[in-house]
């Protein structure tokens, strides 16, 4: 059983105090920054194919935006995984075994590329009947379809991203991985354009166009990652005898009761916002076209606490790696200040959208589009308790391997609170589609003061690799 750590007096600095602190900021940015801009830019592969196919009409971004959310699902069950094995990673670092944290990453790879591979099969063979659960038009079923047919190969490179990634972040090297994906979303660009639209002596594919320019990009930037790795012969390099080890050692048992309950809670986050797509698409095409139009907005607030969140999560792992019980609370107490701030932030600049989303576009139905701006104030407002809850759940208390108590809140806050109201708003009562994206959100508002309780009474702080 994992240990319990129990907090004795306080001797560290408060969390106020902490967060002033120069050495805790520096480590905060360090991981947070180049995290965050990874994840923006990974993010931004969705909104440039949105963008790109606003041009087109209607339907391709209704196709485009639900066939992105299929993705999504297999996207968030393979980072689960990583995530949950950087759990252990960053407790083996802590207490300075690097060999045994190697072959937690070399375990770690080994299931989540197992995981994306199943995915790929799914998704490939029954593409059709996945986007026809969502609407009944046949050109958005046929135009999804064809997006998520040539878009789901990506998952099996970024599975070996995100393995790779989370060892990095966990020896402070984030950056690298921030750099791979610089130059995977400048290739994707210049892809999606030519593919898009026909450009350069290239057939117009439209939204298989954009499809396979995030596939290509996406294979592109894993080879820079993994040369990295091993052309600079990395402390996280490695070999198929560390995978061995790691699973005749039992080292994969402590990897699978992190990860795969973090697996099962992205999973069912996932398919819970697919589930809101669905009844959202039985509303409307429009409805559907302007869940599409605000989905990267939110997609890239929310890459900037994945940043927040994975540097809570390395910092406290570690602590809890080091058994410093004290640090680890003042640590949680400053990292929530700074989420608390920097989320007041973007919600403000989430409220200026309602200005800006007119320029960005551009070719969309007056009608739809003021649906999205009224819809982008919402966010604005409820965004608040989303960022919270990424860094208590995501960063705090899955550091701590408090993995199957976050699987169980995310399952009822979402199943039996927002998917139940979400149906009631969409196919009974037939409001505004803003309060039925407030209705979608309803999990968020609940779900901060469940965790927010569990992570005051402290029980979650727990060593793992005993």
């Amino acid at each position: 059983m994992p240990e319990t750590v129990r907090v004795a007096a306080p001797t560290e600095p408060s969390g106020l105090g902490l967060a002033r602190d120069r050495a805790f900021v520096s480590a905060l940015v360090t991981t947070a920054v180049p995290v965050t801009l990874q994840a923006l830019l990974s993010t931004s592969r969705t909104m440039v194919d949105t963008v790109l196919v606003a041009r087109l009409g209607t339907d391709e971004i209704a196709a485009i935006g639900y066939g992105s959310r299929v993705v999504f699902v297999v996207m968030l069950a393979t980072m689960g995984m990583a995530d949950g094995g950087a759990v252990i990673i960053a407790q083996f670092r802590g207490s300075g075994d690097a060999a045994r944290a190697r072959c937690a990453s070399a375990v770690t790879t080994a299931i989540t590329v197992g995981i994306a591979f199943a995915a790929f099969a799914a998704c490939f063979s029954w593409a059709r009947p996945l986007v026809a659960v969502a609407t009944e038009d046949p050109r958005v079923i046929d135009l999804g379809a064809q997006y998520v047919r040539a878009v789901i190969g990506m998952i099996l490179p970024f599975a070996v991203i995100s393995s790779l990634a989370a060892a990095l972040r966990c020896v402070g090297q984030a950056r690298v991985a921030a750099a791979c994906a610089l130059v995977g979303i400048l290739l994707h660009l210049t892809l999606a354009y030519a593919l898009v639209f026909g450009h350069w002596g290239l057939p117009a594919y439209g939204v298989r166009g954009a499809g396979w320019a995030t596939l290509a990009s996406t294979c592109a930037e894993a080879l820079l990652l993994v040369g990295y790795v091993y052309l600079s012969r990395n402390v996280m390099a490695f070999r198929l005898r560390d995978c061995v080890n790691g699973f005749r050692d039992g080292i994969s048992a402590k990897v699978r009761r992190v990860g795969v309950p973090v697996s099962l809670s992205s999973t069912s986050w996932a398919l819970g916002i697919l589930a809101y797509s669905i009844l959202v698409g039985r509303a409307g095409t429009m409805e559907l076209a302007v869940l599409s139009m605000v989905n990267p907005l939110e997609s890239f607030a929310i890459a900037v606490f994945i940043g927040v969140s994975t540097a809570a999560g390395v910092m406290v792992g570690s602590s809890l790696g080091e058994r410093k019980p004290e640090r680890t609370w003042s640590l949680s107490k400053a990292l929530l200040i700074w989420t608390a701030g920097i989320a007041f932030g973007t919600c403000l600049v989430l409220l200026s959208a309602y200005f800006w989303l007119p320029v960005l576009y551009d070719g969309v139905a007056p009608e739809t589009l003021g649906v999205a701006r009224d819809t982008a104030l919402v966010l604005g407002i409820v965004f608040l308790f989303r960022a919270m809850n990424i860094t208590i759940q995501n960063g705090l208390l899955r550091a701590g391997g408090d993995t199957i108590f976050v699987l169980r809140v995310d399952i009822f806050t979402q199943w039996a609170v927002a998917v139940p109201l979400t149906a009631l708003v969409t196919l009974v009562w037939d409001v505004p589609f803003p309060l039925v994206f407030l209705a979608i959100n309803a999990e968020e508002i609940v779900r901060f003061f469940i965790s927010g309780s569990r992570l005051l009474r402290r029980r979650w702080m727990r060593v793992l690799i005993d």
